[in-house]
């Protein structure tokens, strides 16, 4: 099964970077047939190469290692990710749908995407071995290189290096101070905006983020609670 995240030690390399994509189910309509997932799967990787310091003309400085973060009721399926250069990580469900307290999110929770509750298993994630880690959707391509956010989480705020890093940041508000100590990157969802409906939410499958298990327990309370209302 490719051995479970708790099981693993974490990665000292610091120039390597955990790549991370999820599949939750076998068939959905983003991996309709086997084809389609291989497809994806070696063109997320392929790029990720090209961004990547196995590629010289990048000029990138960090190494890259693929995971696949795989639902146990997508085992069936995930040899193709082993074969295309994945290491399969076969999980549980963090939650159920009949955990969550709260009324609204868990009788409206399935309705989420594909998988509903089942998403959370990007959660995973954060429990990778190597310091830096990128959650990306098996339906994207990398284009250039992100050494400027893995320098900031990884260096000190007041180091040279770090400095460096901060001052290349693309900030949606670009005057609000920056934390000490950065705990991740996210990205709005600018292709999902509809004017006067929906606004720019989080993109949910892009995450660059410092390793932390503790952050994969401390949100699920948070869905555990359930405390939403109404909305996108």
């Amino acid at each position: 099964e490719g051995g479970t995240v708790a099981a693993m030690e974490k990665n000292p390399d610091k120039s390597v970077v955990a790549y991370a994509i999820s599949l939750i189910k076998c068939g959905d309509h983003q991996n309709v047939n086997a084809a389609g997932l291989i497809d994806a799967a070696l063109v997320l990787r392929h790029s990720v190469h090209k961004i990547s310091k196995r590629n010289p003309a990048s000029g990138s400085k960090y190494d890259y290692k693929m995971y696949a973060i795989v639902h146990r009721q997508a085992k069936e399926c995930s040899g193709l990710l082993e074969h295309a250069g994945y290491k399969v990580i076969v999980v549980d469900p963090p939650i159920l749908q009949k955990d969550i307290e709260g009324d609204y999110l868990r009788e409206h929770i399935h309705r989420e995407r594909c998988c509903g509750a089942a998403e959370f298993i990007k959660l995973y994630a954060y429990s990778l071995p190597e310091s830096v880690i990128v959650h990306v959707d098996m339906d994207n391509a990398l284009y250039k290189p992100m050494d400027h956010l893995f320098d900031a989480i990884l260096y000190e705020k007041d180091s040279v290096e770090g400095q460096a890093a901060r001052k290349l940041l693309e900030l949606e508000r670009p005057g609000e101070e920056l934390p000490d100590k950065i705990g991740a990157f996210i990205t709005r969802d600018w292709t999902q905006v509809r004017p006067g409906k929906f606004p720019p939410g989080y993109q949910a499958g892009f995450l660059v983020a410092r390793r932390d298990p503790s952050v994969m327990p401390a949100m699920l309370d948070i869905v555990r609670e359930g405390n939403y209302s109404e909305g996108w």
